[in-house]
């Protein structure tokens, strides 16, 4: 995917939903923060199968060096890389495991699958994979290669 195509595709999105259809409420963009977008890209594509980018823009944003666009689906976002400092990853302390910030969750095929491919790509688990109950399918929180947490769900 090239960061034309990508580019092309968020504006097209952008522009095509009405009031009475459009996707107000749901998530837009993601903006990942890392330190390395591609040991990040790695790490998403091998687990999510996330297609990204070959290259990064300059970002305009003071703190955030460049933007490194990804997709999966109708899921757009980006990898910020960081400048040294202002990469914060405090929602995943196992000392403090109530602690939260925002969460993104994906849906996967298989979590105990999922989690090996995290561990071999040098994540972890914060949260095994726990049922939710009522037939709503089961969560296993991670933290990915560069200390995000990030949810994923599968029904079995």
């Amino acid at each position: 995917m090239s960061l034309d195509q990508t580019r092309d595709h968020v504006e097209e999105m952008a522009f095509s939903a009405s009031p009475a259809d459009g996707p107000y409420g749901q998530m837009c963009f993601l903006e990942v923060p890392v330190s390395d977008p591609a040991r990040a890209a790695a790490f998403y594509t091998a687990v999510l199968g996330w297609e990204c980018a070959d290259a990064g823009m300059p970002s305009p944003t003071p703190g955030i060096k460049t933007v490194h666009f990804f997709n999966k689906g109708d899921l757009h976002g980006g990898f910020l890389a960081m400048e040294d400092g202002n990469h914060v990853t405090t929602g995943n302390d196992a000392a403090r495991p109530a602690r939260m910030a925002v969460l993104p969750t994906f849906c996967v095929r298989d979590i105990e699958a999922t989690v090996v491919e995290v561990e071999r790509l040098g994540g972890r688990v914060h949260v095994s994979k726990t049922e939710i109950g009522g037939g709503m399918g089961f969560f296993c929180r991670i933290i990915d290669c560069e200390g995000n947490m990030v949810g994923i769900w599968a029904q079995e």
